[in-house]
C-alpha cells in the first residue's frame, strides 16, 4: 500500500500546496477538480454553509439522521474529519472553482478504503459529474493510496445511487439488515441480526477490485500522467 500521509494532507494550511484530483470527462477533458477540505480551505467564504445544506439535503441517506447547524459542521470537520488518519473529504468543483458537491473517502487500512459522503450540491452542466468524480476518486484509491479494493455502503432502496456505483463497476457483496431507533430528535439506523430487524430496507455492501477497474476503466489505470497533485 502506498505510503500516503492523509493526515498531512489534510493538515496544509497553503491554499496553492492543496491536494486536487482532476476530473476528466469521457473525452480527457478535464471538466473539474476534486479539492481536498484541509486547514486552507476551512475559512473559504461559504464552505461550512454549502456542506451543511447538503448534508441536510442527503439527511434520508445517512445511517444517523438529524438537522445539521454550521457549528455542528465546522465542529465535525475540525474535531473529526481533519484529525482522522483514516477518512478524506473533497470538495467537487467547476473548472471556475464553483463548489457542485462532496465526495470521501473512510476507512482507509492496508489494501481497502471506502466511499463516504457523496453528495451532489447543486447541479451544473457537466454532463455524468459523479460518475467522472467517482472515477477520478477510485483512480487515486487504487494507485495513491494502493489498496486493492473499493468499497461503499448504501440503503438498498437509494436506486440512483445504487445505479451510479453500478456503472462504475462495483457489484453487491452483502445485504445488512438495520434497525431503525428514534431519540432526541435523532434518527439512527444500526446493523442488527435479521431477527431484530424493523427497517423496510438493507444497507448493501458493495465492492470494486483494482483489477475490474483497470478493465472496466483502461484509460485510467495505468496512466502515465500523474494521478494527483497538489497547487
Amino acid at each position: 500500500m502506498a505510503q500516503v500521509d492523509i493526515v498531512s494532507l489534510k493538515e496544509n494550511a497553503d491554499p496553492s500546496k492543496r491536494l486536487r484530483l482532476p476530473i476528466r470527462s469521457d473525452s480527457g477533458r478535464i471538466v473539474g477538480e476534486l479539492q481536498c477540505i484541509d486547514r486552507s480551505m476551512l475559512d473559504e467564504p461559504g464552505l461550512i454553509s454549502d456542506l451543511t445544506a447538503w448534508r441536510n439535503q442527503s439527511m434520508p441517506f445517512f445511517l444517523t439522521q438529524f438537522t445539521a447547524t454550521e457549528e455542528r459542521t465546522r465542529s465535525w470537520l475540525e474535531s473529526i474529519s481533519l484529525p482522522a488518519a483514516d477518512r478524506i473529504l473533497f470538495v467537487i468543483c467547476d473548472p471556475d472553482g464553483n463548489r457542485l458537491g462532496n465526495f470521501g473517502v473512510c476507512n482507509i487500512r492496508p489494501g481497502a478504503a471506502e466511499f463516504d459522503n457523496v453528495i451532489r450540491g447543486r447541479m451544473s452542466d457537466i454532463r455524468n459529474l459523479m460518475f467522472h468524480c467517482g472515477v477520478a476518486l477510485l483512480e487515486w484509491m487504487f494507485s495513491g493510496l494502493g489498496v486493492e479494493t473499493a468499497e461503499l455502503h448504501v440503503f438498498s432502496h437509494n436506486e440512483k445511487a445504487i445505479g451510479l456505483y453500478k456503472r462504475l463497476g462495483f457489484a453487491a457483496a452483502e445485504s445488512l439488515p438495520l434497525r431503525h431507533t428514534q431519540e432526541d430528535g435523532m434518527v439512527k439506523y444500526s446493523i442488527v441480526d435479521r431477527s431484530q430487524a424493523n427497517a423496510s430496507f438493507d444497507y448493501l455492501k458493495m465492492e470494486l477490485s483494482s483489477e475490474r477497474f483497470r478493465q472496466s476503466q483502461p484509460a485510467a489505470l495505468p496512466t502515465t500522467r500523474a494521478p494527483y497533485r497538489t497547487g
